[in-house]
């Protein structure tokens, strides 16, 4: 009999990987399914658009330490030529303030996507459409937040309230997510659906990298479609 024992930081990431592993995944598929479900229960902690490594080891022995972090976008830009777009926010946290820059021009070249696909590509055993179909069905019926989820979207909330679409995301209700409210996310549902069924449907090639582009060059952003496309 096989068994498997999942940690999380949400009790939906965890059920993501266990409901993979249920279905014939191996601990690979996982772990990259846990982090699909953590990019809809948790954004304010992971996110597609974020960087990360997974260190992965497998029945036989063999260990690879999988480097997907973000990376120093400007690929094709002239030094100089850009004037990055930064806004400075201050986030109280319970023992100090500090000010961050975010904007346009705080934007790295995104790694956490590719670097799911590349793993579950080398080594997942289960069609991507399950692996994230965990994921889509979050995004989709929405999670119920967490004390813990709205104390952290209460401290982010100088950044959430920057943009249209975050605001709408993070208050759906004109306030700032409480314990015990849903949080839905149908166009994150509809990008993982498609996913699912289009592996290439990324931020690196295609329709998303050339409206990910032209929005950080018509803004201040330095993350260019060279950059996006090189990115490995």
């Amino acid at each position: 009999m096989s068994r498997g024992l999942v940690a999380g930081g949400h009790p939906a990431v965890a059920d993501a990987a266990a409901t993979v592993l249920e279905r014939g995944g191996n601990a690979f598929d996982a772990v990259v399914a846990a982090g699909f479900a953590a990019s809809v229960a948790e954004p304010t902690l992971s996110s597609l658009g974020g960087g990360g490594f997974l260190l992965a080891r497998t029945a036989a022995g063999d260990a690879t330490l999988f480097d997907f972090f973000v990376d120093t976008p400007g690929r094709g830009l002239e030094a100089g030529a850009v004037e990055p777009h930064f806004v400075p926010v201050t986030i109280a946290f319970p023992g100090s303030d500090q000010v961050f820059n975010v904007g346009r021009g705080s934007v790295a070249v995104p790694g956490c996507l590719a670097g799911y696909l590349h793993v579950h590509e080398r080594l997942g055993v289960l069609p991507l459409a399950d692996v994230v179909a965990p994921a889509v069905d979050l995004a989709a019926g929405g999670v119920v937040v967490s004390p813990m989820g709205a104390s952290l979207v209460a401290l982010l909330w100088p950044i959430f309230e920057q943009a249209p679409d975050t605001h709408a995301l993070f208050a759906p209700h004109g306030h700032a997510l409480r314990p015990g409210e849903r949080m839905v996310n149908p166009d994150l549902a509809a990008f993982l659906d498609r996913l699912g069924r289009e592996p290439g449907h990324t931020f690196h090639h295609g329709e998303l990298a050339e409206a990910f582009a032209a929005d950080q060059a018509g803004g201040g952003g330095l993350v260019t479609a060279e950059d996006l496309v090189a990115y490995r």
